[in-house]
């Protein structure tokens, strides 16, 4: 059996998630294809054997699509995980759900009015071989229990532009995610906190950013965000536990010593360290269609969750106050 995937947004992600159904994940395909750039979307149509058409919604009604992959820019994927729902069309929505609280529900209302889980989010993070071995080190076999996880994410620079709200609700929702699911937690408040800009800021804008939250069983989460950085493409993760301390300090790369120099060579974007990640998650997500299994990563749910974080963040950030974190009751369809 081969699933046939519809794609929306053909820009860096999307490309790199097309060529690996095609061609490094087992059981898919792509077969047609959307982009605004029109040249584009024809060009990796002609490149994979797909076909490109004119609109987002004919990738949904398309007869040859059995599955959506929205990877198009960050506002448009409420609407576009809404038409999936409204076609029955399971889909992996990149992140975030919505970047604004309201959207992101509007889409979880839907799914549990349909009462069937399609929508998987694309929290990559949660696939990747280093976050997966610091998991393991948690609990009674481990490190123990999370007392404190200490995160930084830094770009080479911002790839959209740096401004200080996109930081919180596209890269950092990352950190938001996947210290929620290392913990099995929801957060009771987040602070974020600004101080001496990096010398890339523009005028009116904070880089970096440190965002500060507690989680209901009290462990402390911090996370620094510094979208230009100039060094490259870092992402590292400590966990200090009730018994001992496990850290993800180079992901999963190797620190070499030579002529006087100590280190490993930093990727220029995220699509570097987390390839695996990518096409683990790929391969989960198809596999799950192919058997009928429960979704293998992030809900609908977990998106929206990550969504009201995220806005409480932006929140923090106008304010300069620390916000509380407050969720509905998790739907049955989730539960």
């Amino acid at each position: 059996m081969t699933i046939r995937v519809g794609l929306i947004g053909a820009g860096n992600i999307g490309t790199s998630h097309a060529r690996d159904l095609e061609l490094r994940v087992a059981g898919s395909e792509i077969s047609v294809i959307y982009d605004f750039d029109e040249v584009r979307a024809a060009e990796l149509a002609s490149e994979l054997e797909a076909r490109a058409v004119p609109s987002y919604q004919e990738v949904i009604d398309a007869d040859d699509v059995d599955a959506v992959l929205i990877a198009s820019p960050d506002h448009f994927h409420a609407e576009q995980a809404l038409a999936c729902l409204a076609a029955g069309k399971p889909t992996l929505c990149e992140k975030p759900l919505a970047p604004t609280e309201d959207d992101a529900h509007a889409v979880l209302d839907a799914e549990v009015a349909l009462g069937k889980q399609l929508i998987m989010m694309g929290f990559m993070r949660r696939f990747d071989p280093g976050y997966v071995e610091l998991k393991g080190q948690l609990g009674v076999e481990g490190i123990g229990d999370p007392l404190i996880i200490r995160n930084s994410h830094r770009n080479e620079i911002a790839p959209y532009g740096l401004d200080s709200e996109l930081s919180i609700t596209n890269a950092a929702i990352h950190e938001i995610d996947i210290n929620r699911w290392l913990t099995d937690d929801e957060y009771a408040w987040v602070e974020v906190i600004t101080g001496r800009n990096g010398p890339l800021t523009p005028q009116g804008q904070h880089d970096p950013l440190f965002l500060l939250l507690k989680t209901r069983a009290g462990t402390i989460v911090d996370v620094e965000m510094y979208v230009q950085a100039q060094l490259g493409y870092e992402v590292t993760c400590a966990v200090t536990g009730g018994t001992g301390v496990a850290e993800m300090a180079d992901g999963s790369y190797v620190t070499t010593a030579r002529a006087l120099h100590r280190g490993h060579r930093l990727p220029k974007q995220w699509l570097g360290r987390f390839q695996d990640a990518y096409r683990l998650q790929l391969q989960g997500w198809i596999t799950h269609l192919e058997t009928g299994s429960s979704i293998p990563g992030a809900s609908a749910w977990d998106g929206f969750v990550d969504a009201v974080v995220a806005t409480r963040a932006v929140e923090s950030l106008r304010s300069g106050e620390r916000v509380p974190v407050v969720l509905p009751e998790k739907p049955a369809l989730y539960v």
